[in-house]
């Protein structure tokens, strides 16, 4: 019996971990939050007008939608390296550097893979 409970919560325990990591690092954020300097993680924007629109507190490799109206990011803290964007929903086929200082079209990338 001692043994079926422990392996519950085990697995209670690793479901929970799935879920928070799945959804806390890359957390929304209220619309209209004017740009401000600095900020803190990998920080989507739009464009016109400046907005952050996304963000991400650390890398971790999981492919990530590009919020919608993102048209450029920065990587204030956080550790960010490489950031590739993909034009597909699967972070699948080439990949184009994001972190590199410049904009794209809205909804030009759908994914991105932060590390």
């Amino acid at each position: 019996m001692r043994r079926s409970a422990n392996r519950i919560a085990a697995g209670l325990a690793a479901a929970l971990v799935t879920t928070l990591t799945a959804t806390l690092p890359a957390s929304p954020v209220a619309a209209g939050e004017p740009f401000q300097s600095p900020d803190a993680g990998l920080v989507f924007y739009s464009s016109n007008p400046t907005e952050v629109v996304g963000r991400q507190a650390t890398p971790d490799g999981v492919c990530r939608q590009v919020p919608t109206d993102a048209t450029w990011l920065l990587a204030w803290s956080g550790g960010f390296g490489s950031v590739p964007g993909y034009r597909t929903p699967d972070c699948s086929g080439q990949a184009y550097e994001l972190n590199n200082f410049h904009s794209w079209p809205k909804g030009y990338y759908l994914t991105y893979r932060a590390s």
